[in-house]
């Protein structure tokens, strides 16, 4: 590095970590006038359940969606999922993306997160809106559900919960400890005194992730309440949803066991692409080529056919991606090589009874 690209490596961190003053300065504020009550936080008719976390990035929000949606209706309780429809046009205004039967918007509309739970979940209605409480009231008089799951609500608070699911990367449950701009956090770490549960995410060692954590709130010196807030740990399992045919656009059941070649040219639009590039290899995939792009990217033509050629050069039989990715442009292109389909399903291991049986208290008061 040269004398000049130091100098400028060091103004950018300087404006960085002074924006960052002004951004923390900011969510402090904010937390105070709800804290004291000055902001007005209102209920809906029925328990909320809010899945969030305190940083950018990937920490497994929709995976968790999905299985607490999935779950409880399983056992009999029928929830309804509020979004806020990140990227979707239909943020603002709000409206309903699915009523657990058809899917009414477009990944556009929606945005990606809530299309992808649309069209996963059967009889549960997903809604976005900014103004999550109007979107919740006018849900509760169409669909009368039992309780409603806020995705991505730990900052929503404008809307009272009465579980509070914080999700934090095992790896790094904080980032690198700074606020936006400069490190990832959204709010400072002392905003986990909010939560009722927290859940680390993509924990291959359940021992190591929870001694590793406890370890690392004993340095940030919380309250006790922190300390004995319920920890969780989850991994994150790459499950393969199905192939979509060549020359097609609907996913179709495949059977692993069928094929003849683990060999795969894979690609994703993710928060963390080196996650799903890893679960492939874990699952046995024979990884030949891997294109990494922003997450919530926008395919083009001209990138699905780079991708296509790189599959045919390899003489890789199949292209794999995300179910996110796969929204995006399910309706666009009609794709020449098979394609396999890859979502993710969360693996409490032996605590899995334990938490949905926490679930349950809050839900069916």
């Amino acid at each position: 590095m040269t004398g000049t690209e130091g100098a400028s490596s060091v103004l950018i961190e300087s404006i960085l970590y002074e924006t960052s003053k002004f951004y923390g300065a900011g969510v402090s504020l904010r937390s105070i006038l709800f804290d004291k009550g000055l902001s007005k936080t209102l209920s809906l008719p029925c328990p909320v359940i809010s899945v969030g976390n305190i940083t950018v990035g990937g920490t497994g929000k929709t995976p968790m969606t999905l299985f607490l949606a999935k779950q409880m209706k399983e056992d009999g309780i029928d929830p309804v999922i509020l979004s806020r429809g990140y990227g979707g046009k239909a943020s603002e205004k709000g409206g309903i993306v699915s009523d657990g039967k058809v899917v009414f918007m477009e990944p556009y509309q929606s945005g990606d997160e809530p299309f992808l739970m649309a069209s996963l979940l059967k009889d549960v209605p997903v809604c976005v809106g900014k103004k999550r409480i109007e979107m919740g009231l006018d849900a509760y008089h169409r669909y009368s559900p039992d309780f409603f799951i806020l995705d991505d609500g730990f900052q929503h608070r404008q809307l009272r919960r009465d579980l509070n699911i914080l999700l934090l990367d095992s790896e790094k449950p904080f980032g690198n400890g700074f606020l936006i701009p400069r490190g990832t956090l959204r709010e400072p770490v002392s905003s986990l005194e909010r939560a009722d549960v927290f859940v680390l995410t993509r924990s291959k060692n359940r021992n190591l992730s929870l001694k590793r954590f406890m370890e690392l709130l004993e340095t940030f010196k919380l309250s006790e309440k922190v300390m004995k807030t319920p920890v969780f740990v989850c991994d994150h399992v790459p499950v393969v949803r199905g192939v979509v045919r060549a020359g097609t656009t609907n996913i179709q059941k495949y059977d692993l066991e069928e094929m003849n070649s683990h060999d795969v040219v894979a690609f994703s639009g993710i928060a963390k692409n080196d996650d799903f590039r890893r679960g492939l290899t874990e699952k046995g995939f024979i990884v030949k080529s891997f294109f990494d792009y922003p997450d919530h990217y926008s395919y083009s033509d001209n990138d699905l056919n780079t991708i296509v050629s790189e599959a045919i050069s390899t003489g890789s039989k199949f292209m794999a991606t995300t179910e996110k990715d796969f929204v995006r442009f399910q309706h666009k292109k009609k794709l020449p090589i098979d394609l396999l389909v890859i979502g993710v399903e969360l693996d409490f291991g032996k605590e899995m009874n334990s938490f949905i049986q926490l679930v349950h208290r809050f839900i069916t008061v």
